[in-house]
């Protein structure tokens, strides 16, 4: 993600995705995330962590589907993973009607992935917000505004609804990108024996 000059510059639009999108948004998704802190953490062997990761992101993107709030760029170069006000939670009953998919992709270690995220769902903030669970550029079109652009569609439509938004950052270096699309820094989730995370915060704009 870029400042909005660059973002112009690609002649890039985003749209919300359909189902027929889950395939490419789920690569593109894995191979923005291959050297994520939390997901090398959750998927430690590179070579389990090619095979699953495109299982994973198409799963989240299946679940979050239906609230309407998947985007994509035209090419698939970047794709976020939002959820709306309310939605945010992933109910555990979820897990058990996709566990097959699930277990797929962590095997025995996912009740322990369930600690994890249960760890992270603590310190969510509970006021009505849009959720940026997870977004991603393919990394040959990183750098040229894609994410910005994929990104400024929801925040477009929490503006219009005077909503804020949250998102958590595993990646210190990103924390400057989202400060650029208003987020500010909120504290840190240190995750035993893993990566620490970066809640930020975006007040909601009338």
């Amino acid at each position: 993600m870029t400042p909005d000059n660059t973002a112009r510059a690609t002649g890039a639009t985003a749209r919300s995705a359909t189902e027929a999108d889950a395939e490419p948004a789920s690569q593109t998704l894995a191979r923005a995330f291959f050297d994520d802190p939390l997901i090398g953490f959750l998927l430690k062997d590179a070579a389990i962590r090619t095979a699953k990761t495109p299982r994973l992101f198409k799963l989240m993107f299946q679940l979050g589907l239906p609230h309407g709030a998947c985007d994509v760029t035209s090419g698939f170069e970047a794709v976020a993973l939002w959820r709306p006000p309310g939605k945010w939670h992933i109910p555990f009953y979820q897990y058990i009607t996709n566990g097959p998919a699930f277990l797929g992709v962590f095997g025995i270690g996912g009740l322990g992935v369930i600690g994890i995220m249960d760890r992270i769902e603590k310190v969510h903030p509970k006021e009505p917000h849009y959720y940026l669970q997870a977004v991603g550029t393919d990394p040959a079109k990183q750098g040229k505004g894609y994410g910005s652009v994929v990104m400024r569609r929801q925040l477009a439509i929490a503006d219009s609804q005077g909503m804020p938004a949250y998102l958590e950052s595993s990646k210190a270096s990103n924390i400057p990108i989202y400060q650029r699309l208003g987020f500010e820094l909120t504290g840190e989730i240190k995750l035993p024996g893993g990566p620490t995370l970066y809640p930020m915060w975006r007040k909601a704009r009338p």
